[in-house]
């Protein structure tokens, strides 16, 4: 079900830069989306860069632990409004350090029903917008969207070695 919410080009144009790997630069880690006020549009929240080392990681997180720039964000979010976030996810891998583009709903159980529909049903047009998320989450909690969670569902199992 379709909410008519549309998504601003700037979610897009945001979504795009949260994708793009640039190693040794400073890069959009991740955007955050709310609806509008008037109900009309998902629009851009707020954004944060963050720094690369050069070689995929981000300076201050280790790899294969929950970033801290993560922790801290879904700690920010509203406990009365839903949001969308698009986070470049680190991960270590059985190839090396990587990330995923993962996309969280978060509504928190506060959030009147009819909002909560709203950020529901409007979801299916970013989904539309963002092609190629890694992984989706709902979450109306914090302990809803810890790293072992994240990890294990978006990540490839890692490889085992044959005998």
């Amino acid at each position: 079900m379709s909410s008519g919410v549309q998504v601003s080009d700037q979610c897009k144009n945001l979504y795009q830069k949260v994708k793009m790997n640039l190693s040794g630069k400073a890069k959009l880690n991740f955007a955050v989306f709310k609806i509008s006020d008037d109900l009309t549009q998902i629009v851009p929240d707020e954004e944060r860069m963050c720094v690369s080392d050069g070689g995929g990681e981000k300076k201050g997180t280790p790899i294969g632990e929950q970033p801290c720039e993560f922790a801290e964000l879904i700690s920010e979010l509203p406990q009365d409004d839903g949001r969308y976030i698009v986070y470049d996810y680190p991960y270590k891998s059985s190839f090396g350090a990587s990330s995923k583009v993962i996309l969280v709903m978060w509504c928190p159980s506060s959030v009147s029903i009819k909002k909560k529909m709203l950020y529901a049903s409007s979801k299916d047009a970013l989904k539309k917008c963002f092609n190629d998320v890694g992984g989706e989450f709902q979450a109306d909690c914090a302990e809803d969207l810890c790293h072992k969670d994240i990890e294990g569902k978006t990540c490839s199992p890692p490889m085992s070695s044959a005998g």
